[in-house]
């Protein structure tokens, strides 16, 4: 025999006996090294106390343990962090030569596992220095999971197991059921996935179907995920009901105002920091939407993205959009006496936190008895400042467009807001009236206004600006009009013979607001038989009317008592009625007279032989415009195309 081949039959008999003594070494005399090197690692007490083998022909060898048993963080109420009763996994060698900690596979089986964090926000599945070791595939087969986070007021019990496969569904699933608290929301949970968790492979899609329910949200989950550690997946289906969006905060961080009962469904993505809901179809209240939504948790703060559309909107859906009643129960919001205006205060926190870009479309928007077009709305969120860039509907036959600025950086919101009123036809205004109050004329305005408050109510009580409104053509009720100067005797000449129109020359109002205080500067309304001028304010601060409209009679009126209408009180209750004084005043000297006389002369005060004169409508239109910029344009008849 040469001397290389008693080399070689020598080395491949040290081999034999290296794999005879690996193959029959007792691994249990390893098991107080491993707790010794694995308690040094992690700074948990650790033990083995059942029987270990150890399979090393390959470079990810295979380890079975039993009995294994992890202690916990030392501020825990809880001594023991896990407990397995049958531990079978790999281990990557390479990558622990290398210093990292790396499982190819681990099946556990008889888990009980305690997570959760500290006061302090310290979770217990950290371990000093050391990294959570990675994980590509991983089999659970019966066990339990008790989650606690404090700080968040949280407590769930979580139950695993694995289905056994069956003739009706050939593969194997893992159950998982749950029930406790979640963001202190009564919490119930079943998910059903693969047995096998693929964590680490997009080759292998991980199947899942996942029902919860978070107080009075519930939420359902059906689809495959192509990452289940970082739940990046395809588009699953998802559905998502509740009694109020704004519950959503709580779970998911996303600001969204209060809101009355919704139903949505579509399909969840999620990649990197990207939460997408793509084509989402929905209902709020009694109002339908459409469209997609995404949500960025990488921006700081984070960014809400929305392209939506509704085909029929109901305003008061929206009510918590602006403070207003949002479908609470009656009860839940005290009553405020003989205030109207919307209170609620909006939240500057939800403001702050996220950031938004918002398009909405409404092909018919519902608000009270009056019905809006096409809404198109663009709402821009940056830096806690708010923007309606713009804001446009149709409205009796017209358009309205504002630009809405919202500044909520300081302890209140600073608005600005400038709106314009294009083409509106004054009969489209009044259309459930049972006299023909007014037709064809069209109107314009513009109002530029500033305020400061955190409600709608404190906003329009500190407006200062400017509003204005003007006319051109249409006509009017005759019967309105002879009602307006408390014309008794052409009034019954009217409704015997029948109301008319009458034309109108002009129409002009305008008001300045102080502080919330809108004080009429002109208003007018001429026709040819007699004109309408009005004085007074509309207080928002206090809610309340002070109004006083006078009609001067252009023509003869046999029975006229010339009264001026007064308007005043609450908002919530105003009372409308003649200034008594002057008509008592008129009709007590008519009595006077027809006692001492009994002629003809008792009807003298009555008579009302029409002195005035037409108003200057081209100097008060002239004016108005020039004042608040409203354009010719803005009071003409809108075109199909403009609607």
């Amino acid at each position: 025999m040469t001397r290389t081949r008693k080399w070689l039959v020598g080395i491949a008999g040290c081999l034999l006996l290296l794999v005879a003594a690996v193959y029959f070494f007792d691994w249990n005399l390893a098991r107080p090294y491993i707790a010794r090197k694995i308690t040094s690692m992690t700074g948990r007490s650790f033990a083995i106390n059942g029987d270990v083998d150890v399979r090393l022909f390959s470079l990810r060898p295979r380890i079975i343990a039993n009995d294994v048993v992890m202690g916990n963080a030392t501020w825990s109420k809880d001594p023991i962090m896990a407990e397995i009763k049958h531990a079978d996994f790999r281990i990557d060698i390479l990558k622990l030569l290398g210093g990292h900690l790396a499982f190819p596979e681990l099946s556990l089986s008889d888990l009980h596992l305690v997570l959760e964090v500290n006061k302090d926000g310290t979770p217990n599945w950290v371990f000093g220095q050391s990294e959570f070791p990675a994980i590509d595939a991983l089999t659970i087969d019966r066990g339990t999971i008790k989650f606690r986070d404090p700080a968040i007021n949280t407590d769930l019990a979580l139950e695993i197991d694995t289905l056994t496969a069956t003739k009706d569904d050939p593969e194997s699933m893992l159950k998982l059921t749950g029930t406790g608290q979640f963001m202190g929301m009564q919490t119930t949970l079943q998910a059903r996935g693969g047995a096998l968790l693929t964590l680490r492979s997009a080759d292998r899609p991980y199947p899942i179907k996942v029902t919860a329910t978070l107080g009075t949200t519930k939420a359902s989950v059906d689809g495959t995920l192509l990452d289940p550690l970082h739940l990046i997946g395809q588009e699953v289906n998802f559905q998502l009901e509740g009694s109020n969006l704004a519950l959503l905060y709580t779970i998911m961080g996303v600001p969204i105002p209060p809101t009355p009962a919704y139903k949505l469904a579509g399909f969840l993505s999620h990649t990197g920091d990207i939460w997408t809901f793509k084509r989402v179809n929905g209902t709020l209240g009694k109002s339908d939407f459409t469209g997609d939504f995404s949500v960025d948790q990488g921006m700081d703060p984070l960014l809400i993205t929305a392209d939506l559309v509704s085909r029929s909107l109901n305003m008061k859906d929206l009510g918590g959009f602006i403070g207003a009643d949002h479908g609470t129960k009656p009860g839940d919001n005290p009553p405020r006496g003989d205030k109207v205006l919307p209170t609620e205060p909006f939240n500057l926190e939800k403001l702050r936190v996220a950031d938004a870009d918002v398009r909405f479309k409404g092909a018919r928007i519902i608000a009270q008895k009056i019905v809006l077009e096409k809404m198109d709305m663009h709402l821009i969120v940056k830096d806690g400042t708010l923007r309606l860039a713009p804001l446009t509907f149709g409205i009796a036959g017209g358009n309205l467009v504002a630009e809405i600025a919202m500044g909520g950086r300081k302890s209140h919101l600073v608005t600005h807001a400038d709106i314009t009123a294009k083409g509106l036809h004054l009969d489209q205004m009044f259309p459930v009236s049972k006299h023909k109050a007014a037709s064809a004329g069209t109107m314009g305005g513009r109002a530029k206004l500033d305020a400061s408050g955190n409600s709608i109510a404190q906003m329009l009580g500190t407006t200062n600006g400017e509003a204005a409104l003007i006319m051109e053509g249409g006509t009017v009720s005759e019967l309105l009009l002879r009602l307006s100067n408390l014309d008794i005797a052409n009034s019954i000449k009217v409704l015997l013979g029948g109301d008319k129109q009458v034309p109108i020359r002009c129409m002009v109002a305008d008001f300045k607001a102080v502080e919330g205080d809108f004080k009429i500067q002109d208003l007018v309304l001429d026709t040819p038989k007699e004109s309408i001028t009005g004085e007074g304010n509309v207080n928002f601060a206090d809610e309340s009317l002070h109004l006083k409209f006078v009609s001067h009679l252009k023509g003869f009126s046999l029975a006229s008592l010339r009264g001026p209408i007064v308007v005043t009180g609450p908002f919530k209750k105003p009372s409308v009625h003649p200034e008594m004084g002057k008509v008592a005043a008129r009709g007590g000297l008519a009595v006077i007279l027809g006692v001492l006389t009994a002629s003809i002369a008792a009807l003298i005060p009555l008579l009302e032989f029409g002195k005035n004169k037409d108003s200057n409508c081209a100097v008060l239109m002239s004016q108005i415009k020039s004042d608040v910029s409203i354009k010719q344009s803005d009071i003409a008849p809108r075109r199909p195309t403009d609607r």
